[in-house]
């Protein structure tokens, strides 16, 4: 027997210092004007999402949206599929109603408001998209899933900082302010290390770094364009790298990085991969869709076409 409801909006309360709590309010009124039967769920920790997702899709639940930010959406993503690694029910679709420090996907995804997220719903705009698999091979929690985009070195550290601290940046400071705030700080302690990447078991790349992104989406850092090149839909990795770059050219390619114009730089290496295997001599940090996941050595494997979402409608055919 199904629920009573097939759409649960799973809401982190805390999201964007609780906006996204008031943001909810707002659209829970909408919903029940436009008599649009729902369940909600508010998240109390971390990895509660996945779970609640995880439970929805085994009792029949078909629609289920995370309202916050890009960490909320990830746990999301995750509980699509079991502890064991397999899709719990292909026929469900997941979507988004953006808040959060960064919010990053929304802006691949051509849905950034509650306003646009509810209209995409109502409209049923659903489109195949991948997800990628993450593997730390040394750690006892090995397997993760990544929706938009894994940094790793500076980027990871700056992730690291933005949300330790998240309770300190002053409200009118929006996400990509915070992360080049962090991210300046984090580079006068960052070394570049060697960084080997095995692509498709093919030949390894070796490179001197302390900055590069393995993408899904395009967007991450607050609105930066770390992987321009990047789709949701072609089954491929987007690897940008820099190797053997300055901090100067770094400062420097911060203002490009906003448009995407950065991969012309000549250090900066773009790659596509099935797969990409990372290993480096000094173990570097890795975010995971905003998060801290863990540390080099790390596998990351796309699954192509893994996951139904809700997206805009000029979006549907292409993503």
């Amino acid at each position: 027997m199904k629920p009573p409801s097939l759409l649960l909006f799973i809401i982190n309360p805390v999201s964007a210092r609780g906006r996204t709590l008031r943001q909810w309010q707002q659209t829970r009124r909408e919903l029940i004007q436009r008599q649009i039967a729902f369940q909600e769920y508010f998240t109390t920790c971390a990895g509660d999402a996945t779970a609640a997702t995880r439970a929805a899709l085994q009792a029949g639940c078909e629609r289920v949206i995370a309202v916050g930010g890009d960490g909320t959406l990830n746990e999301v993503v995750s509980g699509y599929f079991s502890a064991a690694g397999t899709v719990i029910n292909s026929a469900a679709v997941l979507g988004l109603m953006p808040s959060g420090t960064g919010s990053d996907f929304r802006r691949t995804l051509g849905v950034t408001s509650a306003q646009e997220a509810l209209a995409v719903l109502q409209r049923q705009n659903v489109r195949l998209i991948d997800v990628v698999r993450v593997e730390f091979p040394t750690a006892a929690e090995c397997n993760r899933y990544l929706v938009n985009v894994a940094s790793f070195g500076l980027g990871g550290e700056a992730v690291a900082l933005v949300n330790a601290w998240r309770n300190t940046w002053p409200r009118f400071i929006g996400g990509r302010a915070r992360f080049t705030a962090a991210a300046l700080w984090a580079l006068t302690k960052s070394r570049k290390v060697p960084v080997a990447l095995r692509c498709d078991q093919a030949e390894t790349a070796r490179i001197q770094s302390e900055f590069f992104v393995v993408a899904n989406g395009r967007f991450a850092g607050g609105g930066m364009m770390f992987a321009p090149q990047a789709s949701l839909a072609d089954g491929l990795l987007d690897i940008v790298a820099t190797d053997d770059i300055t901090r100067w050219d770094i400062l420097k390619e911060l203002p490009r990085l906003q448009r995407g114009t950065h991969i012309q730089h000549p250090k900066v290496k773009s790659l596509r991969a099935q797969q990409v295997e990372v290993t480096s001599e000094t173990p570097l940090a890795v975010d995971v869709d905003g998060e801290l996941a863990g540390y080099t050595p790390v596998r990351l494997t796309v699954l192509p076409a893994a996951v139904r979402f809700f997206v805009a409608s000029d979006l549907a055919g292409e993503c």
